[in-house]
């Protein structure tokens, strides 16, 4: 009795040549590249979502390791506590916003009212420098017809206020929704975050690149966990000390300038530059200070005490808070500033410097690798620990 041969077994699935590999990595590299072009707005929505579950994660793995509550739940609290925090800033700041918007748009009536006047009453000054003099109204400088225009144009825009009232109230709901979205993502990522560094390293199947994956994770980890919750506490105390000094020198608005400072302070080389001008200016338009300066010379106070704030940061704070783990040239992070704003605006500014410095671990990585180098420095050896 003859049986039946056994049916051929399916051959092993067939290893990618060299050319398939390339053409396979060049092809996810364009579609990739098409993808973050197309959606810009989304990956934004994305990075925003994941640096808030990465600053978040500290006090969530703190009370983790203290409690005995599950991670889950711990997320729970801490993004709840969270939520409420920042509702309650927006409310205030939202108040302070409207007082002050109202007391913008009075001192913009005063100047429209009483420029003129004060125009042609520096057109007809005589300047004396030792023996030379100037007027300016001997030199025919037409700056009345220019102020009629700005002041017209300032008119026009105070004029159609309700139609900017409508176009704000609907990016507001905009704003909102988008606000939402973020929140549920930022939510799953914190879920997510623990096993995001094991899933990518498993994906890696030799073990010496997966050694050298863990190594290069590690180092990028530094690098955003300096910036990212350095950054953070080091704006959130120069909103402090921004507050206090504007407050002691008697400049209105010194909370919203604080906070105005605090958030500039993620904008590499023009973010504080911007703050000092904006409470420079503030400064001048003010009626009057209990120093009994003139406005040009408090705003030059003004100035000063910026200048000098910004000197601290630069030299004591910073150093001490965010630390050197960026280790990059300023103009690395300037280039990576324009790239970044030209990519993906405001979020890729405040973003060049990790990200620049995360391109420079994997870089360094690769170029050490293509040269048959030990793609890590040596570690320094780890100091016994006394008996």
């Amino acid at each position: 009795m003859s049986s039946n041969p056994p049916p051929p077994q399916e051959p092993d699935s067939p290893h990618w040549d060299k050319s398939t590999k390339m053409l396979v990595i060049a092809a996810a590299f364009v579609l990739t590249g098409l993808a973050m072009w197309q959606f810009q707005s989304l990956i934004s929505t994305l990075i925003i979502a994941a640096i808030i579950a990465y600053i978040l994660d500290l006090p969530i793995v703190w009370l983790e390791s203290h409690t005995r509550l599950t991670r889950e739940q711990v997320v729970g609290v801490v993004f709840s506590l969270f939520a409420l925090i920042v509702i309650g800033l927006l409310v205030a700041a939202g108040v302070t916003i409207f007082n002050q918007g109202q007391a913008l748009v009075q001192n913009i009536e005063i100047i429209i009212h009483d420029g003129p006047a004060q125009l042609d009453a520096f057109m007809n000054r005589t300047v004396r420098f030792g023996t030379f003099s100037i007027t300016p109204r001997d030199y025919n400088i037409d700056l009345q017809q220019l102020l009629e225009q700005t002041f017209s144009a300032i008119q026009g825009i105070l004029g159609t206020g309700a139609e900017f009232a409508g176009t704000a109230a609907t990016t507001t709901v905009g704003w909102i929704g988008n606000a939402v979205f973020i929140y549920v993502i930022s939510v799953y990522f914190a879920l997510e975050l623990p096993s995001m560094a094991d899933t990518i390293t498993d994906t890696v199947y030799q073990p010496g690149y997966r050694r050298d994956l863990k190594r290069l994770l590690a180092e990028t980890g530094l690098v955003w966990n300096s910036y990212l919750r350095g950054q953070t506490t080091l704006a959130l105390i120069m909103a402090a000390i921004t507050t206090v000094l504007l407050s002691l020198l008697g400049v209105n608005n010194a909370l919203a300038l604080g906070i105005l400072t605090g958030m500039l302070d993620f904008i590499p080389f023009l973010g504080p530059g911007i703050a000092i001008g904006v409470a420079v200016l503030v400064a001048l338009f003010q009626d009057s200070n209990w120093l009994g300066l003139s406005p040009m010379w408090f705003g030059v106070v003004v100035l000063i005490g910026g200048i000098i704030l910004q000197q601290i940061e630069g030299n004591w704070l910073s150093p001490r808070i965010v630390g050197g783990a960026l280790g990059l040239h300023p103009l690395l992070v300037m280039l990576g500033a324009i790239i970044g704003g030209t990519l993906l605006g405001l979020v890729g500014v405040m973003l060049a410097a990790p990200v620049m410095a995360t391109v420079k671990v994997f870089g360094t990585y690769t170029w050490r690798k293509l040269f048959d180098r030990p793609p890590f420095p040596p570690t320094p050896p780890t100091p016994p620990t006394p008996a």
